[in-house]
């Protein structure tokens, strides 16, 4: 075991860390997207990181639905939305008619890929986290990116979100949720399984939930999903979906 494997999937060394909030010190899952290079032999999708299988298709096809109701529900054409963790633009791509679309990224490649796709869109290059935005938005949204936001800062994530919003302004976030009762001793550093009861209490710090559920199948689950769809790795069919509008 090399000593990054050590220090990133200990659960003693990650509470330690945690507890004196050093657990973002070194940003350890952005740095792997940071490093990440786009392979032009793959599709947009795979170069996301995700594949091109039926149950991935048909999660990914439940999820977008999802969001363009939502927003379609809730906002006006043209509304101001903002993309945290774009990637290559696919949501980006699905929404550019209907509203004004930002984006941001930690990979250089990734943004190289969405603006081309999207040449009129804006991006910022960095962590959300740690970026300053020249205005606010009527909608942020996130898919897949709540797992590399460390524990020591899940509530500032929230409470950013919601400063960066206008009034009555929503929130659209996806995230793999935790699926057993290890997962809430945060045993990856790398890629955290949240608890859905955890980030139902964060969030109604800062927003009214409409609604928080599996995303795939609309389960209710508290701490952890004890019925988990059964896979070797990890399924996009395995998450969890939250949408909240700003108090």
């Amino acid at each position: 075991m090399s000593l990054y494997t050590f220090l990133t999937n200990n659960v003693l060394v990650n509470n330690l860390l945690i507890a004196l909030k050093l657990d973002a010190k070194k940003e350890l899952p952005a740095g792997h997207w940071k490093a990440f290079k786009y392979d032009t032999k793959k599709s947009i999708q795979q170069n996301a990181g995700f594949s091109h299988t039926p149950e991935v298709e048909e999660a990914l096809s439940i999820v977008k639905n999802k969001l363009d109701q939502s927003l379609n529900q809730n906002l006006k054409a043209g509304s101001k939305l903002l993309d945290i963790g774009c990637g290559p633009g696919i949501y980006m791509d699905l929404l550019k008619d209907n509203y004004q679309v930002t984006g941001i990224d930690v990979s250089e490649d990734m943004l190289l890929a969405a603006s081309g796709l999207l040449p009129k869109n804006e991006f910022y290059k960095g962590n959300f986290l740690n970026t300053s935005f020249k205005e606010k938005f009527d909608a942020i949204y996130s898919i897949s990116v709540l797992e590399y936001v460390p524990v020591s800062q899940i509530e500032e994530f929230f409470r950013k979100c919601s400063d960066h919003l206008n009034k009555e302004g929503m929130i659209f976030i996806q995230y793999p949720h935790a699926l057993k009762r290890s997962d809430l001793n945060y045993p990856d550093r790398n890629y955290i399984n949240y608890s859905p009861d955890k980030i139902d209490k964060i969030a109604k710090k800062y927003f009214t939930v409409v609604e928080h559920s599996q995303s795939f199948d609309g389960r209710p689950v508290c701490l952890f999903d004890s019925s988990p769809y059964p896979t070797k790795s990890k399924t996009f069919k395995n998450g969890y979906l939250l949408i909240a509008k700003k108090k």
